[in-house]
């Protein structure tokens, strides 16, 4: 559990790096490469709800309050919401509103990393259930206002383009600019 804990932000960027260079038809690769950029998006808008919870809202941690054996160092700020929790859920989440075949590995892979979140002694169950419902408001909003964020789209993928035009093994990879 301790190490399914420390390394869910690594295995958040292995998803997205999966995603985003998956050779495969021009069509279903950018499509992917969108999954990759309304992914990011959500964990940023979530993370960002999460910070002003923090900063309105104070719940201790389970090792603060009780006598826990917290396996993991953590700082005794606000348990709720699992920032870690925001993290692998919008990944799970955004994939499968997308219908990305790692959708159930993603899912699966979030629900450890919550339950190791609880195991370790850092988090309650409702700082995870609470981080699900941010991270499943976030992204069906964001889903459904996309058009807003088509501008940012097209930024960043401009900016890919003139990487990749740079560094040969991208080029392949560049399927939208």
């Amino acid at each position: 559990m301790i190490a399914i804990t420390n390394s869910a932000a690594y295995v958040a960027i292995l998803f997205m790096l999966i995603l985003w260079f998956h050779n495969g038809k021009k069509e279903n690769a950018i499509r992917k490469q969108y999954t990759v950029l309304y992914t990011t998006l959500s964990v940023i808008i979530a993370l960002l709800v999460n910070v002003f919870i923090h900063l309105v809202y104070y719940h201790p941690r389970p090792f603060v309050s009780y006598d826990v054996n917290q396996l993991v160092p953590h700082a005794e700020n606000s348990s709720f919401v699992s920032d870690h929790s925001v993290l692998v859920l919008s990944i799970a989440f955004m994939f499968i509103l997308r219908g990305e075949k790692l959708r159930y590995i993603a899912l699966l892979w979030a629900v450890l990393v919550c339950i190791s979140r609880l195991y370790v002694g850092v988090h309650f169950p409702l700082d995870v259930m609470g981080a699900a419902v941010i991270t499943i408001l976030t992204s069906c909003l964001l889903l459904q206002k996309k058009r807003i964020f088509e501008p940012i789209a097209k930024l960043v993928f401009k900016m890919y383009a003139f990487v990749a035009k740079r560094i040969r093994f991208l080029e392949k990879y560049n399927h939208v600019a």
